[in-house]
């Protein structure tokens, strides 16, 4: 609802790129109104972030942060500032998890046999497959340290998920022999944490993410204990939420 000039307390410098969002929201305002707050995000990542704030799974959360704090904001109540420093506080978790990095071989195989049986105990317990991210809140393990534990530093492939068909997945792979794409793999975490759980495991098996062997929609199906069909409506779901990054223009 449009605030009233006499009572709002959003700062001069964002006013008018504000009022523009709010009159007409698309992805061009939004795009607008996310360079404007830049600076506070970048004061965000430094303070919440810790040692992990140059990480671009940690900025693109910021940004997704900051994106979402535009819809429940109240210029009555505080200043913009205010606002989006308050909600991402959200980015404390994701430092120390993008932080927790042991060297030690010995400790790669302790945590090895942690995560299998781990894994199989959820996997008794839920009936199904769990993602990734439950193993992760299970076993204390980062899903960044996950990944190393599974295949060493490979890391995590990128594309699209092709929804529907029953095949094996293939992702394209990087121009440059070695180099990954940081700011496409920062975007899939950004999405990934957004994830219910059995979307999160969809996820997982069909980007192979996180240290993952590519699975069909079948297989991930029998492994869920749902049929192809709902496997491929959440794989839609899943890469309509990856192609926001081409909408709103954040990465």
């Amino acid at each position: 609802m449009p605030f009233s000039e006499s009572q709002h307390r959003l700062e001069d410098e964002y006013k008018d790129v504000f009022g523009q969002w709010q009159h007409q929201q698309t992805p061009q305002t939004r795009s607008a109104l996310l360079r404007a707050v830049n600076p506070v995000i970048d004061q965000g990542i430094k303070a919440y972030g810790g040692s992990s704030a140059g990480s671009p799974v940690l900025r693109s959360r910021a940004r997704q942060l900051a994106l979402r704090s535009f819809d429940n904001y109240d210029p009555q109540k505080a200043s913009l500032r205010t606002h989006l420093m308050n909600n991402m506080r959200g980015l404390q978790r994701l430092g120390a998890q993008q932080s927790q990095i042991i060297q030690m071989p010995e400790q790669v195989a302790l945590d090895r046999q942690h995560l299998d049986e781990t894994e199989k105990e959820l996997r008794s317990r839920l009936g199904r497959e769990p993602s990734d991210n439950t193993l992760a809140n299970e076993t204390g393990l980062s899903l960044k340290r996950i990944e190393y534990i599974r295949q060493g530093k490979a890391p995590v492939a990128t594309g699209t998920i092709r929804a529907g068909l029953d095949e094996q997945m293939t992702m394209p792979a990087s121009e440059i022999p070695g180099q990954e794409d940081q700011f496409e793999r920062g975007w899939q975490e950004m999405v990934y944490h957004d994830l219910g759980e059995t979307d999160q495991t969809i996820f997982d098996y069909l980007l192979g993410a996180h240290g993952r062997k590519q699975l069909t929609t079948s297989a991930i199906a029998k492994r869920l204990g749902i049929t192809p069909s709902a496997v491929s409506q959440r794989a839609t779901k899943i890469q309509g939420m990856l192609d926001e990054r081409w909408e709103t223009g954040i990465m």
